[in-house]
């Protein structure tokens, strides 16, 4: 006798999961946003412009059409070693004050810091934190 899955369970079981690939994403990787996957072929400038410094774990253009590259470290020509990742959208509820917080709160154990910044027309909360 088969035994129907609740939505509730799969609803939980799926957040589980994304909360879980969202945090082994971000311990010990670095990522950097480079622009706008409209004006840039993500994988290709990824691997141009990090191969020879990092290892490049991966490109994606999946939150709001950013080129984010994710590395296995910051490059070592970065100075200040910083590492950048979009935490949404800015808007009146969600300001730098807002930003910043959120960003401290999210990665307070690697000097930290948040601001809102408009890259290709959309506001965004950009975070930079120490790899």
């Amino acid at each position: 006798m088969a035994y129907p899955i609740s939505k509730s369970f799969c609803f939980i079981s799926i957040l589980v999961f994304v909360v879980a690939v969202q945090l082994i994403q971000v311990e010990g990787n670095c990522t950097k946003i480079i622009g706008s996957c409209a004006d840039v072929n993500c994988p290709y400038t990824c691997r141009r412009i990090y191969e020879k410094h990092a290892r490049v774990l991966g490109s994606s253009c999946a939150i709001y059409n950013l080129c984010t590259c994710t590395l296995d470290k910051s490059p070592p020509n970065d100075t200040p070693k910083q590492c950048s990742i979009g935490l949404g959208l800015c808007n009146s509820t969600c300001n730098d004050d807002c930003c910043n917080a959120e960003c401290v709160k999210k990665y307070n154990s690697r000097g930290s810091g948040g601001a809102c910044i408009k890259i290709d027309g959309q506001n965004f909360c950009l975070c930079l934190y120490n790899s």
